[in-house]
């Protein structure tokens, strides 16, 4: 039943939401980098209780550095004056940290991908003329004054950090990356065999991880020994590597082998139980890129039952444990599948 808004209902909500705005003052402030980093350094900003324990990777870090070197826009950093004179930090404490970590040489620029020639270099080893410009750019900063209540900084914090829903990988990618590469890729990720042996949530499907499945097949299959540390990084550089050239036969083949191997011997596909709706990314490159590592060696491969090591302890540590995605464990867990199906120890 649709309820009745009257004048006085009208009213009563004017009323309410002119008390909450009345709750929120702020000054809009420009601040230098330097100025930023050097009041972070003395301790002049402060991280309150409410905020998570959360900190970047490097991959994160050195991207916001490369960012501010090549001139894009950061997300606002947002404070609150207090009445010891201190600046509480709502939001920013990652970048502001990473910036003072940069500009006092304790971070070292790795794996940038526009801005190579600076790959190895610290904050001292910037041509000083850009030493000077990222100390002097400005950083747009939203101030709430000091009678905006800790109730509202703590609903200004959640809201920034769970209002917008980030976009996954292969939403980033399918926005940075065109060509035929990317075009043969959607299109496999629409075989409806690779939700039969590698279901994936209703949730996750619409953020398109079918296509970030066939990427990690293909990137793992055929250069898993040169990983390092960021799978997104990995990634990416194999995309850069083959989008202009690319044996299309081949790699189709090897596919949907892989999902036919998967279809014929492994009783649940790559379902972690015979009721899981979803398959975890590391299960899944274990699996199908160990699979298309044991048919590149035996064509006509017949494996031994599966469960005697797909339900055992390793493969569980392999696939599950802490450092899944460091250069070794990559390696161990999707040589062990490729061994075991080979009947090899």
């Amino acid at each position: 039943m649709t309820q009745k808004i009257t004048a006085e209902d009208i009213k009563k909500a004017e009323n309410q939401i002119l008390e909450q705005q009345s709750r929120v003052d702020y000054d809009i402030r420009d601040f230098p980098i330097a100025f930023i980093v050097d009041n972070f350094d003395k301790g002049e900003y402060f991280v309150p209780e409410y905020q998570r324990e959360y900190v970047w990777t490097n991959d994160y870090k050195v991207r916001l550095i490369e960012s501010l070197l090549l001139g894009l826009p950061i997300p606002l950093i947002f404070l609150s004056d207090t009445a010891t004179g201190e600046l509480e930090i709502v939001d920013g404490v990652q970048r502001i940290s990473t910036l003072s970590s940069f500009i006092n040489n304790k971070l070292q620029l790795n794996d940038l991908k526009k801005l190579t020639m600076i790959n190895g270099f610290y904050f001292k080893d910037l041509p000083p003329s850009q030493q000077r410009k990222l100390n002097s750019k400005s950083l747009r900063v939203i101030v709430l004054r000091s009678n905006t209540k800790e109730d509202i900084r703590k609903e200004l914090f959640n809201r920034l950090n769970t209002s917008s829903l980030k976009a996954s990988d292969s939403e980033v990618r399918r926005g940075s990356y065109g060509g035929e590469f990317m075009d043969f890729v959607i299109e496999l990720a629409k075989n409806p065999k690779l939700l039969e042996v590698a279901p994936i949530s209703e949730k996750l499907l619409k953020r398109q991880e079918n296509i970030e499945f066939v990427l990690r097949f293909f990137a793992y299959s055929n250069n898993y020994t040169n990983f390092k540390h960021g799978v997104q990084s990995f990634i990416d550089e194999y995309i850069e590597q083959v989008e202009n050239s690319f044996d299309k036969v081949v790699m189709e083949k090897e596919f949907n082998q892989m999902l036919d191997f998967a279809s014929r011997y492994f009783p649940y596909g790559f379902r972690k139980t015979k009721t899981s709706r979803t398959t975890p990314r590391v299960r899944f490159e274990a699996l199908s890129v160990g699979i298309n590592l044991a048919l590149r060696e035996r064509k006509n491969l017949v494996p031994s039952d599966v469960n005697s090591w797909l339900k055992g302890e390793k493969f569980k540590i392999l696939t599950t444990s802490d450092g899944s995605n460091s250069k070794t464990r990559v390696a161990n867990r999707i040589e062990f599948v490729r061994d075991k199906l080979l009947g090899e120890e």
